[in-house]
């Protein structure tokens, strides 16, 4: 059945306002897949805040030109479906390349990443990365581990002249308590 023009100007409207908040999208061809499964899959993708989007070609092309993102002409033959991932795409991307190996209908096609398309091989390597909380905090890490070596290297010449300081008054007293015994004897 033919869609009415006022029904696809919604879709991609739709279609616009999803890609803005998207840090990726990852492309899949969900043909064969039962309600229970893409069910299943978006559940899987909202606990990682993501979504999982049946989509008509056309106006998917039209809305990615509209956000700025590549449109991977090439990815979007056939039935395509976009998991979006709208905060942590290496986990987004983990969740569907684990729900695709134990289900053989989802396919994996590749992924647009802001203008770079990215093919379904290189998607692994992705889902491999840190969360961006965890790259903030090692790059937290790496910048303050110089400044704290600096502390302790400036601090360690003092520390070094208390300790002379202190072994010599150890040394004095010693030597006065000594005196002192041998006087009483």
């Amino acid at each position: 059945m033919a869609i009415s023009k006022k029904r696809k100007q919604e879709l991609v409207a739709q279609y616009i306002e999803m890609l803005q908040h998207a840090h990726g999208v990852v492309i899949t061809e969900y043909c064969g897949m039962t309600m229970g499964q893409l069910d299943d899959l978006r559940a899987r993708l909202r606990e990682n805040d993501a979504q999982f989007a049946v989509t008509k070609n056309t106006l998917l092309k039209i809305a990615l030109d509209e956000v700025g993102m590549a449109v991977p002409d090439v990815l979007l033959k056939g039935p395509v479906a976009l998991a979006v991932a709208h905060t942590d795409l290496p986990k987004t991307i983990q969740t569907v390349l684990e729900y695709a190996g134990t289900n053989e209908i989802l396919v994996v096609k590749g992924g647009i990443i802001g203008e770079s398309i990215v093919q379904a091989h290189q998607l692994d390597a992705i889902s491999k990365l840190p969360s961006l909380d965890v790259l903030r905090g090692q790059l937290v890490g790496m910048i303050t581990l110089p400044m704290t070596q600096l502390a302790g290297l400036l601090t360690e010449p003092g520390r070094q002249v208390v300790a002379v300081i202190q072994a010599a008054t150890d040394g004095l007293v010693n030597v006065l308590a000594a005196y002192t015994q041998k006087e009483a004897a």
